[in-house]
């Protein structure tokens, strides 16, 4: 049964923000390209992964978690899939990598080899999951639960694997994992379907969304960079909606809407700044008096700091 869904990274949401909002001729647009083109891809395998794990049907009972992003002793770990079985806890760590895929052993070694037939070594997803499964099973002891947690890798797109030998964690495409979770025989069963649903549901409650650092930060330009104004979501370029009557609206192709602002917000909390003020809401959205902006801002699910001028606006989650 699957009891959460992915969704998309807030990274990837803000990228694409940033893509409309930079001008091409910025300093860091070609290379903000290239990590929109890595992350969509990111995203996309895993989608394709999860896809495939729709076909899984089980004697067994079971629950499917995607996109867990977890906390334990102070640090945060992110969990591409989990498997919950009565035998066991299997992490799924997936890998949207293209082309041929060797895998050495001896020491154990990935690599990605092009068309033109050059190889590159990349860091080890053993490696990554070993790590993870360290921080889950100190989560489930924590709350008293004793099960063996193991990982698999999956690569998301149909690569042609080339495996040396074995290593100490099954390894295949994406298309094979409904076909691994299938056929997996439970031994013993330490879990029933009441722990397991148990499980699953305290895994959702104490999940939280990864939050990246802020764009502005991170690939460096700043507020006067972005364009600004309330995107009409109907046109397929940049047309800026206006103000009035009540209704953000379209000059354009005639949309109208009363809360497309909420949007050009939340691409302001991932660009430029957590939190807001009246005043930098309406030089942003274009919102023409400050009486209006406080109106918006206080329908925007958003929770209000300080008082008076000195006021500022900070998402519901912070």
């Amino acid at each position: 049964m699957l009891y959460k869904q992915r969704t998309m990274p807030k990274l990837l949401q803000g990228l694409l923000a940033l893509e409309k909002r930079l001008a091409p001729t910025h300093p860091q647009y070609d290379y903000i390209q290239k990590e929109l083109y890595k992350t969509r891809a990111g995203y996309g395998g895993e989608m394709e992964y999860d896809r495939y794990m729709k076909e899984v049907r089980t004697d067994y009972p079971h629950a499917i978690l995607h996109d867990l992003s977890l906390q334990q002793e102070g640090v945060y770990f992110q969990i591409d899939s989990l498997f919950i079985t009565p035998e066991a806890i299997i992490i799924t760590e997936i890998k949207n990598r293209a082309g041929k895929i060797l895998i050495k052993t001896n020491p154990t070694q990935f690599l990605q080899v092009s068309a033109e037939g050059e190889s590159s070594v990349f860091r080890s997803p053993i490696v990554e999951v070993n790590r993870k499964q360290q921080f889950l099973e100190r989560w489930l002891a924590k709350r008293n639960i004793h099960i063996p947690v193991r990982g698999i890798i999956v690569f998301a797109h149909n690569n042609e694997l080339l495996i040396e030998e074995q290593p100490t964690m099954p390894v295949f495409t994406s298309y094979e994992a409904p076909i691994y979770f299938r056929s997996l025989e439970i031994q013993e069963r330490v879990l029933d379907k009441r722990m397991i649903e148990k499980i699953a549901t305290a895994l959702v409650q104490t999940n939280r969304q990864f939050n990246p650092p802020l764009l502005s930060t991170r690939y460096r330009f700043s507020k006067q960079d972005v364009t600004r104004g309330v995107f009409c979501p109907t046109c397929t370029g940049t047309e800026v909606m206006q103000w009035d009557k009540l209704r953000w609206n379209c000059p354009r192709c005639g949309n109208t809407s009363a809360t497309e602002h909420e949007k050009a917000l939340r691409e302001w909390f991932l660009l430029i700044s957590g939190d807001i003020t009246n005043r930098a809401f309406c030089e942003f959205t274009g919102v023409p008096d400050r009486h209006t902006a406080k109106r918006l801002l206080s329908r925007s699910q958003l929770h209000r700091r300080g008082k008076r001028a000195g006021s500022v606006y900070v998402p519901a989650n912070k």
